[in-house]
């Protein structure tokens, strides 16, 4: 990330909100693409299973205590701007526990904004040259300078990514298939555990 990097506000005026963005990923699954279409049916398919793992970590995740004190102890107001697509598999199982922390706090503006949609702003925040997603941007509400940055992944998963590719080999279905078993096994801890050290790096 850039020293003193901003983001402009129209990217901000024109993200949705937490509860917009899963009713139009939910309006996409009954056949309504007004706000949120994939033409590509494959695309539609993973949107369909994450918005079902989605609904499985909003009905079990519990947040960590170490980050509810680090979000009540902001103190200053921030945006938490997401950048995704339904389709992604670590979105899903991230997004749910980003939305319940930006709830701990009053200071925190959470918004969500399509990546295809906004390449620009995507290739600002860019993974070793991938697009990868879901990027978090922590805000500052006063000068839009971005204060940290997360994501696509938890670092603990990220250090594990070498070990599983050695694992696996080419073999891209194995390799889903054991991120997914990660992240089923973690039950959202290590999301929780970065996102707290960030919070209390920024306050």
């Amino acid at each position: 990330m850039a020293e003193n990097q901003t983001v402009a506000q129209e990217y901000i005026d024109n993200a949705f909100v937490y509860d917009t963005y899963r009713e139009a990923l939910d309006a996409l699954l009954a056949g309504d693409p007004t706000i949120i279409n994939y033409e590509d049916s494959s695309l539609v398919d993973y949107t369909r299973l994450n918005v079902s793992r989605m609904q499985r970590i909003d009905k079990t995740n519990r947040l960590l205590d170490g980050l509810r004190n680090a979000g009540r102890a902001l103190n200053r107001s921030i945006f938490w701007l997401v950048i995704t697509e339904g389709w992604c598999g670590d979105a899903a199982q991230s997004i749910p526990i980003i939305a319940e922390a930006a709830q701990v706090s009053e200071k925190i503006d959470l918004r969500f904004i399509l990546r295809d949609n906004n390449v620009d702003l995507m290739e600002q925040f860019l993974t070793n040259g991938s697009r990868s997603i879901p990027k978090l941007l922590m805000i500052c509400q006063k000068t839009n300078e971005v204060l940290a940055t997360w994501g696509p992944r938890p670092q603990e998963l990220t250090d594990l990514i070498p070990e599983i590719k050695k694992a696996v080999g080419e073999d891209k279905q194995q390799f889903s298939i054991k991120i997914q078993q990660w992240y089923n096994k973690n039950k959202g801890k290590a999301i929780m555990k970065d996102l707290e050290a960030l919070l209390n790096g920024i306050s």
